[in-house]
């Protein structure tokens, strides 16, 4: 589970170097508050719910919290794979330029498979801003398509659907 927490606090924040820095802080936390963690709950959704709220914590200590979410495009591309691997710069490049909530939400929603109760519960969002919210990207998307949006471009609309419907 410890590639898929360091890969959201990376795309939490937006760089490697500062998500590991809110990783290790948050599983320091949850270690010493472990007794919160109720065993009916999924490890996951209550990790990733963790490092969810702790950011927001660090996010209320900075003069400017909004300013965190800047992120470099090239910087945030290379959280997507590995070193060899050729990377999309212009999906990059809209995904990096998300509010973090909308990021998270694609993230946990397409990248953990997690579904909108889930996903709801890690960000304190009902599920229903949830299905909001990837309705909101996908038209953000398809605009920046525009109507006459290239054929190779076209198809990565359809990679924010999911294979199956995760409705709960």
């Amino acid at each position: 589970m410890l590639p898929r927490l360091m890969r959201f606090a990376d795309l939490l924040v937006g760089t490697r170097e500062e998500g590991t820095v809110v990783l290790r802080r948050a599983l320091q936390r949850m270690l010493a508050e472990e007794h919160r963690y109720q065993r009916d709950d999924a490890l996951d959704v209550w990790a990733f719910g963790e490092i969810y709220r702790h950011w927001l914590g660090e996010l209320r200590d900075h003069v400017n919290p909004m300013g965190q979410a800047n992120i470099e495009d090239e910087s945030f591309a290379r959280l997507f794979g590995e070193e060899d691997e050729e990377i999309d710069m212009m999906t990059a490049n809209f995904i990096g330029n998300l509010p973090p909530q909308q990021r998270l939400t694609l993230l946990l929603v397409y990248g953990e498979r997690l579904d909108h109760a889930d996903a709801g519960r890690v960000l304190d969002v009902p599920p229903e801003t949830i299905a909001v919210r990837l309705v909101r990207i996908i038209a953000a998307f398809a605009d920046r398509l525009g109507p006459y949006g290239h054929e190779s471009e076209a198809h990565m609309v359809g990679a924010f659907y999911p294979e199956e419907p995760r409705f709960s």
